[in-house]
């Protein structure tokens, strides 16, 4: 996105949108995939699973296809044109150069916005190309010059009462000064500085605002109107746009000042000139909309296609869980590890990431080289390999210390589980997409580079790996709830950590709780989600960490943590600062809660399967011994019992 030229709104508005539209993937995929499965609808059952690989392969052909497309949107060309401040006893304009070969305006429709202001003087010359040069003044000179003040202002006796001083700022950087007839407003008194005079209410009094040349800057709350046609025979249409100010203003002119700018030209229009701030990157800035290449069709284009790619990587996601935890089930000779099929994905997610941050110097072209070797790769493989053990699973897989699959009433049973799990996993969503998104934004802030990008996802997938590997035990053991309390308290750690650390090569140590709040969360939810939902809904199941942590949360994560990334470093402190308090409530509400209340009431007592009666294994076999079936086999093993 930086690539293409887009602007930091931008791309949050991006981060924000697309997420809710890959939704559509796995819940559209979940569905179909079970029905084709022969989960429900009376279809027949599938005995071969060649309905999940051909529908991976699908998704990774559009997704594959529609990257590439994000190639052809073509890059925007930004440039702030110049930009000043106009005022006089008429009202007050904003300004600019026109944009592009067609040189146009912006079209205002009364939108509010901050506009600072600073060396304002008197002067003929309404240009754009107004810069001054400042000075920077020594404690003595500070302690003797004139301030900014503000005053109310009473237009039927033209007086003005003072009723705030203003402290004096003085910071700028020496800057070409335009040569124009203009007047000094420090070597006169303040009845001879420039007035700036408001109002803010419909009734309220009117406020002005006094400028000396050692005046801190001043910020106005201000909307404009379209552009205004010429009013001066020396200014052509086709060179500047002339915004004027929707709400009263108006700037005094003393008569002195302007019989002395009329003395050496005789054609002027004295006026207030002033040179404008920060004008496209203040905050809530007025004219950050009116920069040339702002809002352009290529934005548009690009949030179109991307939110449409993001559908089939989504999609993809749920029916991989799908065919993991399919090809990975309990059956008569035991039970497949799915840590080992995550840990390989993990495996691909460390090596890839710095080489083409390091190597490939993060260009999205050699990205996406990359990227359809290995989806080709994928493709192959899905279609030709026939012994994938992808066949639906049989009916007595889904096994819960040994005992027969859970009956459709498990869903209603389970409701309630199902549902709290789905709003702690969009919880988790939210606070990992308000770094996720933006950390790779902010390491550049930190002057970081692309290699150091791609080593933040390599730090937490590469311990991972041995992670997944132990992954089932790990999780059987803790129980899936106190490691989602854990993914809580971890992300206390990160958030205060991104407050304090200023250091691209420290991030890399505290990208590493990534192993807790991503992977060992998903294996988690994969793993819970595995013995809560019947086997008919298996897809179904597995797209519910899908929807709430990668699409609903990424975007609530994306919404909230876009605050953080404005020109505003205190903001950035803010929010992450209420991340923080908010994963240590929930954490603590979580604790006490499943401890306390839901663990002493809910837990399910380990049970050991049935066996039959003395009267049955008699009848079944002449010489009184029996023989397990098969749908018990290690059924008062450990490996059968399951804490959750």
């Amino acid at each position: 996105m930086d690539a293409l030229g887009l602007s930091k709104d931008e791309c949050v508005t991006i981060s924000i949108v697309a997420p809710i539209i890959a939704v559509i993937g796995p819940l559209v995929a979940a569905p179909l995939a079970d029905r084709l499965a022969g989960g429900f609808g009376g279809s027949s059952r599938s005995k071969t699973g060649r309905y999940l690989r051909v529908m991976l392969a699908v998704c990774f052909a559009l997704a594959t296809l529609f990257y590439w497309l994000l190639l052809t949107v073509p890059p925007i060309h930004r440039s702030p044109p110049n930009v000043t401040f106009m005022c006089n006893e008429k009202g007050g304009f904003i300004l600019q150069d026109r944009c592009g070969a067609e040189r146009t305006c912006y079209n205002w429709n009364g939108e509010k916005g901050s506009v600072i202001v600073t060396n304002c003087i008197f002067t003929c010359n309404a240009t754009t190309l107004y810069k001054k040069e400042t000075t920077t003044l020594s404690p003595e000179q500070l302690t003797s010059s004139e301030t900014t003040t503000e005053d109310y202002y009473d237009e039927t006796n033209d007086t003005i009462t003072v009723y705030n001083e203003a402290e004096i700022e003085v910071n700028s950087a020496p800057v070409p000064e335009v040569v124009t007839p203009s007047v000094d407003s420090a070597n006169a008194g303040i009845s001879l500085s420039p007035h700036m005079c408001y109002n803010n209410q419909t009734d309220g009094p009117k406020i002005c605002e006094v400028y000396t040349e050692y005046s801190k800057n001043v910020t106005f709350s201000l909307s404009l109107k379209p552009n205004m046609k010429r009013s001066s025979e020396n200014e052509t249409e086709d060179d500047i746009c002339r915004y004027p100010f929707a709400d009263y203003f108006h700037c005094r002119i003393p008569e002195a000042t302007a019989k002395d700018l009329v003395t050496d030209n005789p054609d002027c229009e004295p006026i207030v000139l002033c040179e404008i701030r920060d004008p496209y990157d203040n905050e809530n800035s007025l004219l950050k909309k009116s920069k040339c290449g702002y809002n352009n069709i290529s934005f548009w284009l690009y949030l179109f296609i991307r939110s449409i790619a993001d559908i089939f990587p989504a999609a993809a996601v749920a029916l991989l869980s799908t065919a993991v935890v399919i090809a990975t089930r309990e059956t008569s000779t035991g039970r497949g590890d799915i840590g080992k099929q995550l840990a390989a994905g993990a495996l691909g997610f460390a090596i890839f990431a710095p080489i083409i941050g390091g190597a490939a110097g993060g260009k999205f072209l050699a990205a996406m080289i990359c990227f359809t070797v290995l989806m080709a790769l994928a493709i192959l493989i899905l279609l030709f390999d026939n012994k994938m053990p992808l066949s639906p699973p049989e009916w007595w897989w889904h096994t819960r210390c040994g005992l027969l699959a859970l009956p459709m009433s498990s869903v209603r049973k389970y409701g309630f589980e199902i549902a709290a799990l789905g709003i702690i996993l969009f919880l988790l969503g939210i606070f990992w997409n308000a770094i996720d998104a933006f950390l790779p934004g902010h390491i550049v802030n930190l002057k970081g580079t692309a290699l150091i990008i791609g080593l933040t996802i390599t730090t937490g997938a590469l311990p991972a790996v041995i992670l997944f590997i132990f992954a089932e035990k790990i999780v059987d053991y803790c129980s899936h709830s106190n490691i989602l309390i854990l993914c809580f308290v971890s992300y206390i750690i990160h958030h205060v950590s991104l407050l304090h650390i200023d250091v691209p090569g420290l991030l890399l140590i505290i990208e590493t709780l990534e192993i807790f709040t991503l992977h060992l969360m998903w294996i988690t939810a994969i793993l819970y989600l595995r013995h809560l939902v019947p086997r008919k809904f298996t897809a179904c199941g597995q797209a519910l960490p899908v929807v709430t942590h990668f699409c609903l949360g990424r975007c609530i994560g994306a919404l909230i943590g876009g605050l953080a990334h404005t020109e505003s470093s205190k903001k950035f402190k803010d929010v992450h600062l209420g991340f923080t308090i908010a994963a240590a409530v929930i954490a603590t509400v979580y604790f006490f809660t499943y401890h306390f209340f839901l663990k002493p009431r809910c837990a399910a007592q380990p049970q050991l399967p049935p066996y039959p009666a003395p009267s049955v294994v008699q009848s079944m076999n002449g010489n009184g011994s029996y023989t397990p079936l098969r749908v018990y086999h290690n059924g008062r093993a450990k490996k059968g019992h399951f804490r959750y």
